[in-house]
């Protein structure tokens, strides 16, 4: 019969059971966890319309850590899941508008985008969901448009 020595079987079993440890922490940690935020924005009152409120934006934005710092800034991925209102009865309609930074592989540009537009009326309300990655300094507001597609009057969003 073979006798076992203890202690090596110890060390051993105790090496293994700290690699396999570590190795599922390697796997089950992610790199950089998400910051989900609520947001709102409520345009301003316009009474020459008898508006108490012209647009609102409201949603969620979630983000992440996207890469390596590049040019001196950590670059974002994330999304949105957003709505936007038109509340006032008049020539006018609402946009939520984004304003941020780019990465385009060499620099960081100034970018805008409006990826929610109301043209229909007044207490329409547009939805939308949408991802984003390279990115930085996200801006949200709530604006109103004319018929032209000008912005206006346009509120920051309250993150909270």
């Amino acid at each position: 019969m073979k006798s076992i020595d203890f202690g090596n079987f110890a060390k051993r079993a105790a090496l293994v059971a700290c690699a396999s440890a570590t190795a599922a922490m390697a796997f089950a940690v992610p790199a950089s966890a998400a910051t989900t935020l609520h947001f709102y924005a409520n345009g301003p009152a316009d009474w020459s319309r008898n508006c108490d409120m012209t647009t609102k934006a409201s949603g969620t934005y979630t983000y992440y850590e996207h890469g390596p710092v590049v040019d001196g800034h950590q670059p974002y991925a994330g999304g949105f899941d957003a709505s936007e209102s038109d509340l006032c009865g008049d020539s006018h309609g609402a946009v939520l508008h984004l304003t941020y930074f780019k990465w385009t592989g060499t620099k960081w540009v100034p970018a805008t985008a409006d990826p929610i537009k109301v043209t229909t009326g007044a207490h329409h309300t547009e939805t939308r969901s949408w991802t984003f990655k390279d990115v930085r300094d996200v801006k949200v507001s709530t604006c109103m448009i004319d018929s032209a597609g000008a912005l206006s009057s346009c509120t920051p969003a309250t993150f909270y």
